[in-house]
């Protein structure tokens, strides 16, 4: 048993009752079979009691302070039993030190100084443990459950490649995909429908022409219109203007010409008089050079990028001539009579270069004809004159040759129709079509070739075969109106004079049939079921019915 103690003032006075004795061990005594020293008093007499009302006036530890371990001291019990006091009949333990030290008034942090000869060695973490609230947290910190990962998962996921990683990457990358099939999918659903409405108004059958008067035009004396890229291109012996089917001047030029010749290659427009010395290059917007000559010229040819070729005259010697849209003189070579022949035609390719000509020739008593390529690009420079190849036809007149692409040169004479492939260094003929019939005209828009002969069937007086730049045939339409002009735009073909218009499909079928109560000097085919018509006084919008 632990020994006990006796407070100074009561020794040799023994006057008190013996339930003020009890109770006076009960405070400063452990309880039975429990020993626990506290702070010693400062020999007056009883500890004073701190502002808290508790009997220990406990000082702060400097230092953190070790868990108070209690061993349990059994006299006859066992181990595992804790024994309950004879007196009060109350249950010794940690439970019943915490119900003492409530009713002491000991509260959080306030545990006593022990001293260091007098604390109990260390029990293992399955011993029993009593203290304070603050040395239990002290003694056993919270648990955290174990984070069980494989090795270098950690860096891994601190880099961004971790597991959680991975996976929020791959639902961005299905997001992502998501959206990108659903606005696939909005544009195709969106085509398809465009697609279907051009089809329903290309093969509808109008029956009537409601027509609105845009503004007056002032057409000028021996003056010609041409569709000029969705423009009205006027030119004439004075001078060319160019405005958009609302009337609206883009520019205007003056000349004095006696006989002017026109090119026109997409955007891009030359003007020349023909044994003169000057080409004008225009686009739609604006005039892009004036080019002057040293020869007469014969023949000109514009491309889609502003380059323009000219056939010279120089008696015996035929030069052409390649300029670029600044004015500039890119190349040339020369044709002899003798050798080479008459040029019939010069086409120039889109990007402006190559270019073909069509020669006619007489040899042995023979009509021959060739097409001649030459290329003025890297390739080209390496050959002499530029020339990358030739053919020849006996008994065959070319008097029509133009560029359908860069890749693809189309020429027409009397009796066939040739497809040559230029996108190589050397060309090659890749289609040909035999004509059995006369060929009465020809006529080209965008990369398809019209050919019109008679009717053979006697059905309709003409008949019109259409061409793609393959060479193969798309379509074939029969009509008998007097015809002055021919225009392929999208899927339909207009054709028209003076007076009338008539409107087909690729297919043959009829669109339109009607007249007009004015001269029209040009047809602006647009969209859908509208068309622009300029006569000499006006300028009229047509929507068809």
């Amino acid at each position: 048993m632990a020994k006990e103690e006796q407070f100074p003032g009561t020794a040799g006075s023994d006057n008190r009752t013996e339930e003020q004795i009890k109770t006076e061990k009960r405070k400063t005594s452990d309880p039975e079979g429990f020993f626990f020293d506290f702070a010693e008093s400062d020999g007056i007499g009883a500890p004073e009691e701190d502002d808290g009302g508790s009997f220990f006036d406990a000082k702060e530890p400097e230092e953190p302070v070790a868990d108070i371990v209690v061993r349990p001291y059994f006299d006859s019990e066992g181990p595992g039993e804790e024994p309950e006091t004879k007196e009060t009949g109350e249950q010794t333990g940690p439970e019943s030190f915490k119900r003492q030290a409530a009713r002491e008034g000991i509260g959080e942090g306030a545990a006593p100084e022990v001293p260091e000869d007098e604390k109990p060695a260390a029990l293992p973490d399955d011993s029993l443990l009593m203290g304070t609230d603050s040395g239990k947290s002290a003694a056993r910190p919270p648990e955290k459950k174990a984070d069980i990962r494989p090795a270098g998962s950690e860096a891994k996921e601190e880099d961004g490649e971790g597991p959680q990683s991975r996976e929020y990457e791959e639902r961005i990358r299905h997001h992502r995909e998501r959206i990108r099939y659903i606005r696939t999918l909005c544009a195709a659903t969106v085509l398809v429908v465009i697609a279907l409405v051009a089809v329903f108004f290309s093969s509808r059958h109008y029956n009537r022409a409601e027509i609105v008067k845009v503004r007056d035009f002032i057409a000028e004396e021996a003056s010609a219109c041409e569709n000029f890229n969705g423009c009205i291109l006027q030119y004439g012996p004075n001078g060319a203007a160019c405005a958009d089917t609302g009337g609206r001047v883009r520019w205007n030029i003056t000349y004095e010409m006696d006989q002017p010749i026109v090119s026109i290659s997409g955007g891009v427009a030359a003007i020349a008089d023909y044994g003169g010395r000057t080409i004008y290059v225009m686009n739609t917007r604006k005039q892009l050079c004036t080019i002057t000559t040293g020869l007469p010229i014969h023949k000109i040819s514009a491309s889609e990028s502003g380059e323009v070729a000219a056939v010279l005259d120089d008696k015996s010697t035929t030069w052409i001539r390649l300029y670029s849209k600044e004015g500039k003189e890119i190349a040339y070579f020369t044709r002899s009579m003798d050798e080479n022949g008459y040029p019939m035609d010069v086409a120039v390719s889109p990007d402006g270069k190559k270019v073909c000509v069509s020669n006619l020739k007489l040899k042995d008593s023979t009509v021959t004809s060739s097409l001649s390529f030459y290329d003025f690009g890297r390739e080209g420079s390496k050959l002499d004159q530029h020339l990358t190849g030739s053919f020849e036809y006996e008994r065959e007149v070319f008097p029509y040759v133009r560029f359908m692409g860069n890749g693809v040169c189309c020429a027409a004479s009397d009796s066939r129709l040739v497809f040559i492939d230029t996108s190589g260094t050397e060309p090659k003929n890749s289609f040909t079509n035999l004509l059995t019939e006369n060929l009465q005209g020809i006529f080209r828009s965008g990369n398809r070739i019209g050919l019109v002969f008679m009717d053979l069937t006697r059905e309709n007086l003409y008949r019109l075969d259409i061409y793609g730049r393959s060479g193969k045939k798309e379509g074939s339409i029969g009509f008998s109106m007097a015809y002055e002009d021919i225009q392929i735009k999208g899927n339909r073909i207009c054709i028209n004079n003076e007076q009338l218009m008539q409107i087909y499909t690729l297919s043959g079928r009829e669109v339109f049939n009607g007249g007009f109560d004015r001269a029209v000097k040009v047809i602006v085919p647009g969209w859908l079921n509208r068309l622009t018509a300029v006569s000499e006084n006006e300028i009229d919008r047509i929507k068809l019915r």
